[in-house]
């Protein structure tokens, strides 16, 4: 089926071309037409009419108009061209022919600045994962000591205490629509400083060049030591930072032929149903997305959209060349070690203008749909650490992957007066035959059986400022490797067993502020229940809204051999915070954004050292500690 994929994409798109060829045929056609414009029109981004006005004429004004059109007709004119004639007379009269205007560019996006306070993050632990979030000061002797007086002799200096971290960073998104018409718009999003941490770029901090490569510079020139900097400089990749202060994370086209439907190509955001495996992380608190490099076609057929797409998911190696410009252009190196990616949807969808007029009479409203994803791969090219390798083939290094897999995420909501019940379930079932990236390891094929589910109910009460919310999910563990974070290997099997069941939810799917925002990474391996409630003192339909909310949430592993103190139970966080958004701008959630939010981390014992025969693997002098965030986040959406 899928060889003949590329085919059917060759003929949908010469079908969608023929397709504009006609309806272009046609707008002609109306455009020699004479067509009243009334009031109340759909706003156009094509020219308006320039035709006559309409204008009252009096009595004595009309008999004149009458003779002299009569006498047009009636006499030969004696100098065609310095007299007018009836029919220069109707194209003058008649509206011209419809044109495009103007590019029409429409910007959007947020601006938002997070400060950050982690007290304890790394619950005490000195092992994985949880040394990520080890103050880095704790515990370390430096030169002079961290006690109250300073000291010469190292051996006699005092350890730093404390295991707290602050900071705040900051980011600028902009999503700009370049419309060329009705039917044709380009679309991009870029992020400037993207959660730059502030401060972290001054003027007296610079990298420089070694045989080592890139190391930090003990002294800048003006600035002759780190205190004595004025200011901060922009955000360079490898000159004083490790990314540059812009970052192009989409670009696409969008082509719609009003018969048949719409293109899509580029790099461009993908979201399903409540976002637990394509997630676009737009809200003003995110920081991750799924990004994919895309050609889709939706179109519209009885009542569903349905959408055929082809991922470039992975190219594996490249190879580049210099051109006489002094520019580069690169190439797929092997088609062989491509992560082939085909994607397919069939969605029930109600627009949002008839949702809410059925919310309003007292109606339901059903929505939901499938979303399919086939992924296959051939050779893995992991093993080549050269991203150009040469030319005669001594740096390639390829592996056969023997990948494939099919993934069905199935959604449904519905709404009815103040209640909303949302679910959505995703399965992952494949094959692989080999794990490793420079060897094969043969053997039987290793199974890929994942799931997971997640589900949010709320129901709004007193005018839709009080909302009682219950959330729950679960993601299957694995009860063949060690840890449920991230950061962590969940797909090397510790045993003889070849069934990969660890599944994990996106990052952008977050449910609290600590254990699986922070320390874990997402959701994975576990089951969760979320109750919790909100409630605005102040909600208008414009968009301003002021209130507070408060969630308690309960996480257990789902296999307990899969945890770090072998035990199923791994916390209870109580999370509350207070919102307010102003009532700027021509959008409901344009404006002013204030969060601030508290949570505490309550861990249990599958968050502890292992207890064993009376014993513990606890290291002297270290007790599980609790977590407390505490978080503001300043923000304008426009």
């Amino acid at each position: 089926m899928t060889r003949w994929l590329p085919i059917w994409l060759v003929l949908a798109l010469a079908a969608f071309a023929s397709g504009s060829l006609v309806s272009a045929q046609v707008d002609e056609e109306e455009d020699a037409e004479w067509e009243d414009e009334e009031e109340g029109d759909e706003p156009s981004l094509r020219a308006p009419s320039v035709g006559m006005p309409q204008v009252d004429l009096s009595d004595e004004e009309e008999a004149e108009l009458d003779e002299l059109e009569a006498e047009l007709v009636d006499d030969e004119p004696e100098a065609p061209a310095q007299r007018a004639t009836p029919e220069m007379l109707e194209r003058r009269i008649r509206r011209g022919p419809r044109t495009a205007s103007a590019p029409v560019i429409r910007l959007e996006g947020y601006l938002r600045t997070r400060g950050e306070l982690w007290d304890a993050f790394s619950l005490g632990r000195r092992d994985g994962p949880f040394d990520a979030f080890t103050v880095a000061t704790e515990g370390f002797r430096p030169a002079g000591s961290c006690g109250d007086e300073p000291m010469l002799a190292s051996a006699d200096s005092v350890a730093c205490r404390g295991d707290r971290a602050r900071f705040a960073n900051m980011r600028l998104r902009l999503r700009p629509t370049l419309s060329l018409s009705d039917d044709v718009r380009v679309i991009a999003t870029f992020d400037l400083m993207d959660n730059m941490v502030l401060g972290s770029t001054p003027d007296g901090y610079g990298y420089r060049y070694t045989d080592r490569g890139f190391e930090r510079a003990d002294r800048v020139p003006g600035v002759p030591v780190d205190f004595a900097t004025s200011g901060q400089n922009p955000q360079q990749g490898y000159r004083n930072s490790i990314q540059d202060s812009l970052y192009v994370r989409h670009v696409w086209a969008e082509v719609t032929n009003r018969t048949l439907g719409t293109l899509r190509f580029g790099r461009m955001p993908a979201h399903h149903g409540l976002g637990l495996l394509w997630n676009d992380g737009s809200g003003i608190d995110q920081d991750f997305s799924s990004d994919v490099d895309r050609v889709e076609a939706t179109t519209e057929l009885a009542g569903f959209r349905l959408s055929a797409a082809f991922d470039f998911g992975a190219k594996g190696v490249l190879r580049a060349q210099n051109t006489a410009g002094g520019g580069l252009t690169f190439w797929d190196a092997t088609p062989q070690d491509d992560l082939r990616q085909f994607h397919f949807q069939a969605l029930r969808l109600t627009s949002e203008d008839e949702r809410r007029e059925r919310l309003a009479r007292g109606d339901w409203v059903l929505q939901g749909g499938i979303d399919f994803t086939y992924r296959t791969q051939f050779l893995t090219s992991v093993g080549t650490t050269n991203p150009f390798p040469n030319e005669d083939g001594t740096e390639y290094i390829f592996a056969r992957r023997g990948f494939r897999s099919f993934v069905p995420d199935l959604w449904g909501r519905f709404e009815w007066k103040g209640l909303r019940l949302e679910v959505e379930a995703a399965f992952v079932a494949g094959t692989i035959r080999n794990l490793q990236s420079d060897v094969f390891g043969g053997g039987d094929k290793y199974l890929v059986r994942q799931m997971g589910i997640a589900f949010e109910g709320e129901y709004r009460l007193l005018e839709d400022q009080l909302a009682i919310r219950l959330h729950t999910g679960y993601a299957t563990g694995d009860p063949d490797v060690n840890g449920l974070s991230d950061r962590e290997d969940t797909i090397t099997q510790l045993t003889q067993d070849r069934t990969l069941s660890h599944f994990s939810f996106h990052p952008a799917y977050r449910i609290d502020l600590i254990l699986w925002r922070n320390l874990m990474g997402r959701v994975a391996g576990a089951w969760y229940l979320r109750p919790g409630v909100t409630y605005d003192l102040v909600k208008t339909p414009t968009g301003q809204r002021f209130g507070a909310s408060f969630d308690l949430i309960y996480s257990r592993a789902a296999q307990e051999v899969q945890t770090y103190g072998s035990d199923p139970n791994l916390g209870l966080e109580l999370n509350a915070g207070l919102h307010y958004r102003s009532e700027d701008g021509p959008g409901l959630l344009d404006g002013f954004h204030v969060l601030l939010q508290y949570g505490v981390l309550f861990p249990l014992e599958g968050l502890a050292f292992v207890e064993f025969a009376g014993e513990t693997d606890r290291p002297r002098g270290f007790d599980l500690r609790i977590a407390q965030a505490a978080r503001l986040v300043l923000g304008v959406q426009f």
